[in-house]
């Protein structure tokens, strides 16, 4: 099967018993009016955006994806910006290449090794932001990690896409429209300090209820859902070196940096200095 087959659905797959094959990762940074390049690689390309919006156009279909989001566009595919970004824009990238390629997905896709949406948003757990901090940490690391440990990090970083992809839908399947739309208004909001009250408001229901019905369906309270959304993109904030812990703090939604601090030691298990001083290392452009 060639890495340039044709891929008409939004759920890709890759079926190999071998590990990804790393070429190269960084982060690239605009403060405004970014366009993205038309350009067509030999090789597969993720990119997880962290601050801002693109708008990009792959094999016909125009995609904007936002911070929290990724795309994967597989090789052969020749991808290029239809808008112009507004304000500063921000995203992780990797270059990677299989054996078999990715292809467009009918079914289950259980028999496929990497499986997942060609644009989705990433868990609100952080653990993929972690593991492209550690597969770039890796690259610029050549004396202490050899070419092999980086095949497996960017294979382990695209399985972890994956399983959210089957995490989601499994969860997905069985969530009362109620607590969907609750989680979709979370998602779009979480950056900005708000109120449960506000949110049942929104959706015409009473805070207690809503609250009741989302921590039943969920697992979680709504509240420590909407911190954990606000700790990753502060963990994403947090590795560039030019943010403080403060504008990390009142960027993901938080009004008080010490209750922003003890909340990303809770997730965390250390402070949000400590997270900054080891996952702050990374490529620019």
């Amino acid at each position: 099967m060639s890495e340039m087959s044709h891929i008409e659905t939004g759920l890709l797959g890759c079926k190999t018993k071998q590990p990804l094959s790393f070429i190269v990762c960084g982060q690239f940074i605009s403060r405004a009016g970014f366009i993205h390049h038309r350009r067509r690689f030999d090789e597969n390309v993720l990119i997880m955006i962290t601050e801002g919006t693109i708008y990009i156009s792959s094999h016909g279909r125009e995609h904007t994806v936002s911070a929290g989001q990724y795309i994967l566009l597989p090789a052969g595919e020749e991808h290029f910006g239809f808008h112009c970004s507004e304000g500063r824009v921000s995203y992780l990238w990797a270059h990677f290449r299989t054996d078999c390629g990715f292809e467009a997905v009918n079914g289950s896709g259980d028999e496929y090794t990497y499986l997942l949406p060609e644009v989705s948003s990433v868990s609100s757990s952080g653990r993929t932001a972690q593991l492209f901090h550690q597969l770039m940490d890796m690259s610029l690391e050549e004396n202490h990690y050899t070419k092999n440990m980086s095949d497996y990090a960017v294979s382990l970083l695209l399985m972890e896409l994956s399983q959210e992809y089957f995490r989601s839908r499994d969860a997905g399947t069985n969530l009362p429209p109620l607590v969907i739309s609750a989680r979709e208004w979370i998602k779009n909001h979480y950056f900005l300090p708000f109120e449960v009250s506000e949110l049942a408001e929104t959706l015409g229901y009473r805070a207690d209820y809503l609250s009741s019905v989302f921590k039943k369906n969920m697992g979680v309270s709504i509240v420590r859902y909407s911190n954990g959304l606000r700790i990753k993109t502060a963990k994403t904030l947090l590795s560039n070196y030019s943010v403080t812990i403060k504008e990390a703090a009142f960027s993901c939604g938080f009004s008080d940096e010490k209750y922003f601090m003890k909340v990303f030691r809770e997730f965390e298990g250390m402070t949000p200095a400590q997270y900054k001083n080891s996952f702050g290392r990374k490529n620019i452009n």
